[in-house]
């Protein structure tokens, strides 16, 4: 299963979060106690992937709550979690439940009793609906949480690790630092049975005890000696290689040594400067705990699970925080990822729809969204100033590098004209457009940000919609910061009879690519008229039925259109008309 949804009710500081959608990878930022940690905790506790005890406390419940609920003597929902069906999953059901309709999402709740419910779009008889209910929540993905990452040492004592191997640590930090150690040697290809066996012998290898052995125990200890130093020498280089493929901030040789029981891990710069790993950054010692936990326990025992992971990298530098980003990318292959920061470096700012913003509104309630709007009523400015400060570090480094910046209104716009751009370049006969950058403007936010970005002399090009809210923009821009350049104010009008960025993308793409998602606001009987404007009237139909859209209505389509885009290149045709279209938009913007 994958998590698309979920929503935190009753639970510690959130009242009710609303609905928030999921990637593969979802960024949680916020300021510290907005409730990024309530939030993965909620999500843990919807079933943990080991067992623990996850019993539901007192604390959990929201204080201001406290006496409501346990007065009113029901304990309600605190977590619902709306999952999609992978091939699997359907594979099980049509095994199990052959006799019931087909269905690919079902959604399912946790209250504070602890108590399951499960919801499935279609009908269930009742004498089915027990096994049903058991068998989803038995499939359902396990949720791993994670706060804390025990840094190795550089001198590690193999004899007190063995009799710790099967015992647990008296907190979490020793625990962690156990767990790190034994992947350390997993990775290395040391099994507890080997140390268990060998562990006499080369921790009793001083030269005045060698006096005691016999000829056959110098020769036994000779083959063992050899062999560790060549289990020591390859885990060595394997190490080199994997670490140096994901830590950026410089190459670094590992050396690890065996000495009377004391195993030693050395590290070596470009410069050849060798130094214990402690005496390394604690940034240094972080990835490289992280790198082995992450990299091994997802390949080896994070089956149907997902990842919490709270405040990680902390201790690592910007840009070597930007290198975890990519890391959890790599191991998102395997296990969904949330992650928690306020660390601007850890955003991904190529990918702005996989944020969302934890936040506290005036009631002291936590909450998370994906509006980054700096101006709405759904946001403050303080959660959102490692966004607005991640833009900025990338909007920077683009300036700095020749880029050509072009400013649209909202991500969804940036989504589209992106892949119209990368569409468009795949002709290879226009290079030079790949220099173009779409950069996310709020309505309010064009004005300063065409400033910055043009250093006050140069304005940017600057792409609004055909709608009554984008006129007024053009109007406005043309009186203030574009006074002496209003060809450089573009409506998605001037390329044909338009009046959203969605207007020139082929209708069938939305059919396809973002179909379910449709269907779950509009029905799946609704059909969407290619002869009208594509926004226009969703936003129609929706205001005649009562229909309430999420915030990130469009974002989430852009992406969801954009996903199966680039998943389906190959396969997709686009009519003739809509690629000199592109074409024509690319060349005007360049």
């Amino acid at each position: 299963m994958r998590l698309s949804l979920f929503k935190i009710q009753n639970f510690r500081s959130f009242h009710n979060s609303g609905w928030v959608s999921c990637q593969d990878v979802t960024a949680l930022a916020g300021v510290n106690e907005a409730g990024k940690s309530n939030m993965l905790k909620a999500l843990w506790k919807l079933k943990p992937a080991f067992k623990v005890d996850n019993k539901i406390l007192i604390s959990d419940i929201p204080r201001d709550m406290v006496k409501e609920i346990i007065d009113s003597g029901e304990l309600p929902t605190f977590i619902t979690a709306k999952f999609k069906l992978d091939t699997s999953d359907l594979s099980l059901l049509r095994k199990n439940f052959p006799t019931l309709k087909p269905f690919d999402t079902c959604v399912i709740s946790r209250s504070l009793n602890g108590k399951y419910t499960v919801e499935v779009p279609v009908n269930v008889p009742e004498q089915m609906e027990d096994d049903l209910h058991n068998f989803l929540v038995r499939i359902m993905p396990g949720f791993i949480y994670f706060s804390n990452y025990g840094n190795l040492d550089s001198n590690i004592y193999l004899p007190q690790m063995l009799s710790k191997f099967n015992k647990q640590g008296v907190n979490e930090a020793s625990n962690a630092k156990r767990r790190t150690v034994k992947l350390l040697l997993m990775y290395m290809g040391i099994t507890p049975e080997m140390l268990a066996e060998d562990m006499a012998l080369l921790s009793n290898n001083k030269q005045d005890n060698l006096t005691k052995f016999s000829a056959k125990d110098l020769s036994e200890l000779a083959k063992k000696q050899e062999k560790y130093n060549q289990i020591l020498k390859d885990a060595g280089q394997r190490l080199s290689n994997d670490f140096n493929n994901w830590w950026k901030q410089g190459k670094y040789k590992f050396d690890f040594m065996l000495d009377n029981g004391n195993l030693r891990i050395w590290v070596t710069d470009e410069k050849g400067n060798r130094a214990p790993l402690e005496e390394r950054s604690v940034g240094m010692q972080w990835f490289l705990s992280f790198f082995l936990v992450f990299t091994l326990e997802s390949q080896l025992f994070y089956t149907n699970t997902i990842l919490l992971l709270d405040e990680s990298g902390m201790t690592l530098h910007g840009l070597a925080q930007k290198d975890l980003v990519k890391l959890f990318e790599n191991l998102s292959h395997t296990n969904q990822i949330l992650y928690t920061t306020h660390s601007s470096f850890m955003l991904p700012t190529e990918q702005l729809n996989r944020i969302k913003v934890v936040y506290k509104d005036n009631d002291g309630h936590s909450q998370i969204s994906n509006d980054l709007n700096l101006n709405s009523e759904h946001t403050n400015e303080l959660s959102l100033y490692p966004i607005k400060s991640s833009v900025g570090i990338e909007l920077s480094t683009n300036i700095l590098n020749n880029a050509r910046p072009v400013i649209v209104i909202g991500q969804a716009d940036q989504i589209y004209m992106n892949l119209i751009k990368n569409y468009v370049l795949t002709s290879g006969k226009f290079k030079s457009f790949s220099d173009i950058i779409f950069v996310v403007a709020t309505s309010n936010g064009i004005d300063g940000m065409a400033q910055i970005l043009g250093k006050g002399q140069v304005l940017p090009k600057v792409v609004l919609p055909n709608t009554e809210g984008g006129l007024h923009m053009k109007e406005y821009l043309a009186k203030h910061a574009y006074k002496n350049a209003e060809d450089k104010i573009l409506t998605i009008s001037e390329f044909g009879k338009f009046d959203t960025v969605e207007d020139v993308i082929p209708y069938q793409l939305f059919a396809v690519g973002a179909g379910n998602y449709l269907a779950d606001f509009f029905g799946r009987e609704f059909e969407l008229d290619t002869s009208k404007g594509f926004m226009a009237q969703l936003t129609f139909y929706a205001n005649e039925h009562n229909i309430t859209l999420p915030e990130d209505f469009r974002d989430e389509v852009a992406t969801r259109v954009n996903s199966y885009f680039a998943k389906h290149y190959s396969e997709i045709k686009i009519p003739h008309a809509k690629r000199k279209l592109w074409k024509s938009i690319v060349e005007k913007l360049f």
